[in-house]
């Protein structure tokens, strides 16, 4: 039987009827309090019956309880917990784990990575509950001319800075994400193409409103955005083309 599947209450439920409550039944290791301790021979702490009057343990009969057999399934008891610790531990370490692996070291956005699971997340979600959501690209538009004018590092500092204002003025329920380079993405959650559009044209007039400062230089960042619905069940890749595509054309317009 898997670990998982043995429950405390159940490891060591002496079947007494309803003489006393389970939960506060333990054996004690030569009469200590131990969590699964003790022999045939000790007491029960909780109800103050004796051993003798428990009809049954784990299954086991009580004339085959013998102190050998009791000794050989408290040491399990014990390594059992002992294990379910550990694996709690684990399951602990890997979810922190998950969580950092999630976020980009230097932004306060998610990876790529995390930001394509929640894109899919969000297109079964569309597909379960038959709502709108949205997908929307947003790019700073003169990043390459920043950062031949200003260097590299101003090329940074507007990158860092754009992020923090969408961040600030998304939902909790909105997820951003880098889409590498000078590229966000944004998931809309219940926001059809019309509502989306009028948020971003709102994040687009902040971000270009700043004002963003580099060694003393004023930067005058300009941004673009593409949106497009999310439908449901549809694929990532396919999101992004559409997304990618509105961009495009967008840009040309402008």
């Amino acid at each position: 039987m898997p670990i998982d599947d043995i429950k405390p209450s159940e490891a060591v439920k002496p079947y007494m009827g309803n003489k006393a409550d389970p939960k506060k039944r333990s054996f004690g290791k030569g009469g200590g309090q131990g969590h699964y301790g003790g022999s045939a021979s000790a007491s029960v702490q909780g109800g103050g019956e004796a051993v003798d009057d428990v009809t049954s343990f784990m299954n086991i009969p009580q004339e085959e309880l013998t102190p050998a057999v009791s000794d050989a399934i408290i040491s399990l008891m014990e390594e059992i917990d002992h294990l379910r610790e550990e694996l709690n531990l684990t399951h602990s370490f890997e979810d922190r784990l998950s969580h950092s692996l999630d976020r980009h070291m230097d932004l306060p956005v998610l990876t790529r990575h995390a930001l394509v699971r929640e894109l899919a997340i969000m297109a079964a979600h569309v597909g379960k509950t038959q709502t709108h959501s949205s997908f929307a690209y947003f790019q700073i538009a003169n990043f390459a001319a920043l950062k031949k004018q200003y260097g590299l590092l101003a090329g940074e500092a507007v990158i860092r800075e754009t992020s923090q204002i969408l961040k600030a003025n998304l939902r909790e329920t909105d997820r951003i994400g880098t889409l590498g380079g000078d590229g966000f993405g944004v998931v809309l959650a219940l926001s059809d193409v019309a509502h989306s559009q009028q948020k971003l044209e709102n994040l687009k007039a902040k971000v270009e409103q700043g004002p963003m400062f580099y060694d003393g230089c004023v930067l005058a960042v300009h941004v673009a955005y593409g949106v497009c619905a999310i439908h449901a069940d549809q694929d990532v890749k396919e999101i992004l083309k559409q997304v990618d595509v509105d961009l495009k054309g967008r840009l040309l317009t402008q």
